[in-house]
């Protein structure tokens, strides 16, 4: 046991150290990290020195996906997801199931090793989409952020309906027939509507007790632990563990602000950025390392009809999305029209080609793949298992790498790239909020004459901000925002004035390590609050 338990840390520190390296590569060569985490693990998989890792399905359910899911909806916008979620439930739900059936039959067409019910466990498998790589890329390129809200709204919804679409179609094998349409309805409905009200129950109940507390660690460890909470019950309960995942994510990210205490608002984005980081980094680079020992266990295939397979399967899924998205983008245009009794701008061509080619799959299809059972209720081997986890393995590369590469081109060539696109609603925002604060100034200023140079200090610097924001002329604009770039440069160099006498006070023994990162952290969130400008 010692022996096992010391092989399992060495290779925990050596995929950790994968991790970092292809990280740093990634940034190096300014590419998302889930391609080149794919890329490095397949390389890997082939080197004589790198053990054979099966990926449990449990490690990827039950410790990967419920912080994966809780913190890509804890992230997401309510608004956004509730103002297009008619075109984000036609991919989520439409497409999934039209891809599910596209592609079984046309792979029991193509493949007679797979049965229609065995692509229809393929066309599951990889129904779900990823949106780490394709968002990155989008929002780096200022995409408008209506297509990048409905691919991120798309993918959190689509790993709910997915996973509900493979649970059908193994079921369909286990069992060796279909089930009642009506049974088939009831049961669907159980699942998303029982997750969605324990999702929504227990993250009240977090909501009601985080409220009593004021200690970060505390808060913190609370929400680390909410998506475990939730998952789990959901799931013993038999609903869907994903949905009630999803729902706790998207209540408890709207009400963060108003929930959470100042010390863990600053230190949550940190820990779910590193845990965010850390788990998909781990999955995508076990992904490339299964490969070899998923090719070793299939019979009957050469090399190169399993390639080509995977190629056509990819293209299959990739057409079939193409054919989706552009006629039932009309569909959803007129729906909402009829559902929420107002005009909406209608979605350009070039963009909807930026969602059908934005369809990138990842994590999810790779933990549904693995997920299915290795034999059935009699003992025999659960049929065309390894061909489906190795054409999903295809898909997964060829949309993250090719698609994923190509997807920057593709947004320039289409003239939806903005170089520092500016967030209108921001802006507005950022003025009311500053223009109420002057308002304050004001009326405090009347009712306390004696601080009047406190206030006309306050008052100058806010009026300063607003300047900056309102002025269009641009030599007006050009000297005001010379002045605010010179402002911050200065206040800069005097804060690092300060972090060096801090510095020195420490070297002579004035104060201990704890003081000083305090006084460091202080300095350090000004830096953080007021960043270097830079020239338009």
């Amino acid at each position: 046991m010692t022996l096992d338990i010391h092989h399992l840390e060495l290779l925990m520190l050596l995929l950790l150290l994968f991790v970092i390296g292809l990280a740093v590569l990634a940034k190096r060569i300014e590419q998302p990290y889930p391609i080149v985490f794919v890329l490095g693990g397949l390389v890997l998989s082939f080197l004589p020195p790198v053990p054979d890792i099966v990926l449990h399905p449990d490690f990827v359910f039950l410790v990967v996906l419920p912080p994966l899911l809780f913190a890509a909806a804890h992230n997401s916008s309510w608004r956004d997801l509730r103002e297009n979620m008619t075109s984000i439930l036609m991919l989520a739900f439409g497409l999934v199931a039209f891809t599910v059936v596209g592609v079984g039959f046309a792979a029991h067409f193509f493949f007679p090793q797979l049965t229609w019910r065995t692509g229809l466990v393929l066309g599951a498998v990889v129904s779900t989409t990823d949106a780490i790589a394709a968002t990155s890329i989008a929002r780096k390129l200022g995409l408008p952020t209506r297509i990048v809200d409905i691919l991120e709204g798309e993918s959190l919804i689509n790993d709910a309906s997915g996973l509900l679409a493979l649970s059908f179609t193994v079921g369909i094998i286990l069992s060796g027939h279909a089930p009642v349409f009506r049974v088939a309805v009831g049961e669907l409905l159980y699942l998303s509507l029982g997750g969605l009200a324990i999702g929504l129950a227990l993250a009240w109940v977090h909501s009601r007790l985080i409220q009593h507390i004021e200690a970060a660690s505390i808060e913190l460890t609370m929400v680390l632990i909410t998506p475990y909470v939730v998952y789990l019950a959901a799931e013993r309960l038999r609903t869907s563990g994903v949905i009630a995942t999803v729902a706790c994510g998207v209540y408890l990210g709207h009400r963060q602000s108003q929930l959470l205490s100042l010390g863990a608002r600053l230190e949550s984005p940190a820990i779910w950025n590193t845990v965010d980081f850390i788990l998909n980094g781990v999955v995508f680079i076990l992904l490339g390392l299964q490969i070899s020992s998923v090719m070793a266990g299939i019979e009957g295939l050469k090399l190169g009809q399993l390639v080509a397979g995977g190629l056509m399967v990819s293209l299959i899924v990739i057409l079939l999305r193409f054919i989706w998205v552009f006629p039932v983008a009309w569909v959803s245009e007129k729906l909402q029209q009829v559902l929420f009794h107002k005009p909406i701008v209608p979605f350009e061509r070039r963009q909807l080609f930026v969602v059908a080619w934005g369809g990138m799959r990842g994590v999810i299809a790779l933990a549904a793949a693995v997920s299915l059972p290795e034999t059935l209720k009699d003992g025999t081997p659960f049929p065309a298992r390894n061909i489906i986890i190795f054409f999903t393995f295809c898909v997964i590369l060829v949309t993250l790498v090719i698609q994923g590469l190509t997807l920057p081109v593709i947004i320039r060539k289409l003239g939806l790239a903005q170089n520092a696109p500016v967030d209108l609603e921001e802006q507005l925002a950022r003025e009311r909020m500053i223009q109420t604060a002057l308002d304050y100034l004001e009326e405090e200023k009347e009712k306390s004459p004696e601080e009047k140079e406190i206030y006309d200090a306050l008052e100058k610097t806010y009026r300063r901000r607003l300047a900056l924001m309102r002025n269009t002329q641009e030599d007006s604009k050009e000297e005001v925002f010379t002045q605010a770039r010179r402002y911050l440069d200065i206040a800069r160099a005097a804060r690092n004035v300060e972090r060096h006498t801090a510095g020195e006070l420490l070297e002579t023994n004035q104060i201990n390590d704890n003081i000083y990162q305090q006084l460091i952290l202080d300095i350090d969130l000004l830096d953080a609050r007021y960043p270097a400008l830079k020239s338009s």
